[in-house]
């Protein structure tokens, strides 16, 4: 515990220390972009490389084998996605997801959406990872009781959230390069102590995890979650597309993506990441197996209903009797690791949630189209600190209960609003305003309602309000009707958009500035009629043939 904290406050004290220049509004949501592509790449791993990653991963690999793989591999896949969307949306010079929007359709409407979708997102990600947070000192002081969690959740959350008011993105860059670099060293140890405690034998560590796992005649085919978590194999595909799409548009990676130096550096940094990642999740499908194999699925859940504790329990199993604490040692080793990933993924998401409060949603509101730079600065950091003391409130609420489908409500929110919102908006000329109302309000209602009344909520025991049932929704994951019910809005509001704007008088065709952008390659002047608009419609130049 003593070596936990002094951790603990040499990494706050970097964060804060490191960003001691910052001036302007933009330095504090993303930061500068001067960093080179290894570094870049590095932080947006650490991005990736949350606490839902570690312990979810490692949990599912231990209890149903394959479909822990299959998880991974998604999680992975979706920065291919972020790939596809890193070159437009450097070129645009945005630093909030209410200015990507504003790229086809401008005024105050598509910004409030924005600011919404982020919230919905960002919110139940908050409350999972301080939940997370709570749990893990509650571990390390050796006091696993709800109690216990709640005063360290708020402990904690506190810390961190003071930890990004003071901070902003130029600290939280340096937590993110420590938190994958501390985590990878972490996994490799403990693979290392895994493949020693089997003699150097994987193929009977994969053998004896079979027999470990919560069908050994499953284990290594698909199918294993069936009983578990998901009700169905439509249920399964639903939250591997949300994981695919999800992930790559969550408001905390795109603020990494906004703060690379330039398209050719922001598809090299992206690059790195993935490698990165795919090494990350080949160590904990690795040590899924291992806690299968040491502790199996009995010992993992231990009377609980969530298998998410299998890492730090194969932390201290692997040592155990060598009688020179080292079990010990090995898992302040993993709470350390898993302390970075929350402050790096708390302080990404909570600057998201201020840059959609403060640069999108403040100046809508108040009618405030000129803001100075000051009192900009000053929002956002008022911003985060109410935030988080929103999400510290939910975490202590929430703590005991089994509160995990959080992280999947975010995922899903963001696959199904944000993704193809950014989709449509960067390649298809004809997505317009009332499309993209369409897609972001009618797509985060229609999850959050099915989410409510799922099996995740209520009706099994596993569920959020055990005691009730109300679930008339059979899907744990509603990723599979969300999604494509999202793109048919967006199709739909446009065409319905599109015939409203031809009724009106006869006029010149203006390309949209994320068409020119697109091709290019340039940024075009914004309007100076309304300051604080990132893009605005352009007439293209008239030459002589």
């Amino acid at each position: 515990m003593i070596g936990f904290m002094l951790f603990m406050m040499l990494t706050l004290f970097l964060t804060v220390f490191s960003s001691l220049d910052e001036h302007s509004p933009r330095e504090f949501y993303v930061g500068n972009r001067t960093l080179p592509a290894w570094k870049s790449g590095l932080a947006l791993a650490g991005t990736f490389t949350s606490t839902s990653l570690l312990l979810t991963v490692t949990g599912v690999v231990a209890t149903a084998g394959f479909d822990g793989i299959t998880t991974a591999t998604s999680i992975s896949l979706s920065l291919g996605v972020l790939l596809l969307l890193a070159r437009p949306i450097h070129l645009s010079g945005a630093c909030t997801l209410g200015e990507l929007l504003s790229l086809r359709a401008h005024g105050t409407a598509p910004k409030i959406a924005a600011a919404m979708a982020t919230l919905a997102v960002a919110g139940p990600f908050l409350v999972v990872q301080l939940m997370s947070a709570g749990s893990i000192v509650a571990s390390l002081l050796g006091f696993p009781g709800v109690g216990v969690q709640k005063i360290c959740t708020v402990m904690i959350g506190c810390l961190v959230v003071t930890c990004g008011v003071l901070s902003g993105a130029k600290g939280l860059t340096s937590v993110q390069v420590l938190a994958v670099t501390v985590t990878g060293t972490a996994l490799f140890v403990i693979c290392a102590y895994a493949v020693r405690a089997f003699g150097g034998d994987i193929d009977a560590l994969i053998g004896t995890a079979a027999q470990g796992g919560n069908d050994p005649s499953r284990f290594l085919s698909p199918g294993g979650t069936i009983g578990i978590g998901s009700s169905s194999y439509l249920d399964f595909a639903g939250g591997q597309l949300a994981l695919v799409l999800g992930s790559a548009c969550m408001p905390h990676v795109l603020n990494r993506v906004y703060a690379m130096k330039d398209p050719a550096v922001a598809r090299r940094s992206i690059r790195y990441a993935a490698g990165i990642v795919a090494v990350l999740c080949t160590a904990l499908i690795f040590l899924g197996f291992a806690a299968a194999a040491r502790l199996g699925t009995r010992g993992i859940f231990g009377g609980q209903t969530q298998a998410d504790g299998a890492l730090m329990q194969l932390a201290r199993n692997l040592t155990e009797g060598t009688g020179n604490g080292l079990g010990q040692l090995m898992f302040a080793a993993v709470a350390c690791a898993l302390f970075l990933c929350i402050l790096a993924v708390v302080g990404g998401t909570a600057l998201a949630a201020a840059g959609a409060l403060a640069r999108d949603s403040y100046p809508c509101l108040t009618r405030r189209r000129r803001s100075t730079p000051p009192n900009e600065l000053v929002v956002a950091r008022l911003a985060v600190a109410a935030f988080g003391v929103v999400g510290i409130t939910l975490a202590v609420l929430a703590q005991g209960r089994s509160a995990g489908f959080l992280a999947q409500l975010s995922t899903t929110v963001a696959a199904s609003a944000v993704a193809p919102a950014l989709l449509y908006t960067f390649y298809w000329r004809r997505f317009n305003r009332t499309g993209l109302l369409w897609t972001v309000y009618g797509a985060t209602a229609l999850t959050i309602g099915l989410y409510l009344f799922s099996p995740a909520v209520s009706g099994t025991p596993t569920a959020l309000i055990p005691t009730a049932d109300f679930a008339w929704f059979g899907l744990s994951s509603p990723a599979v009707l969300s999604v494509p019910a999202a793109f048919l809005l967006g199709w739909a509001g446009s065409l319905l958009g599109g015939r409203r704007d031809a009724r009106g008088a006869d006029r010149e065709e203006v390309p949209s500035a994320v068409d020119t952008l697109l091709l290019t390659g340039r940024r075009p002047a914004p309007r100076t009629d309304t300051p604080g608009r990132p893009l605005a419609p352009v007439r293209p130049e008239r030459r002589p043939l």
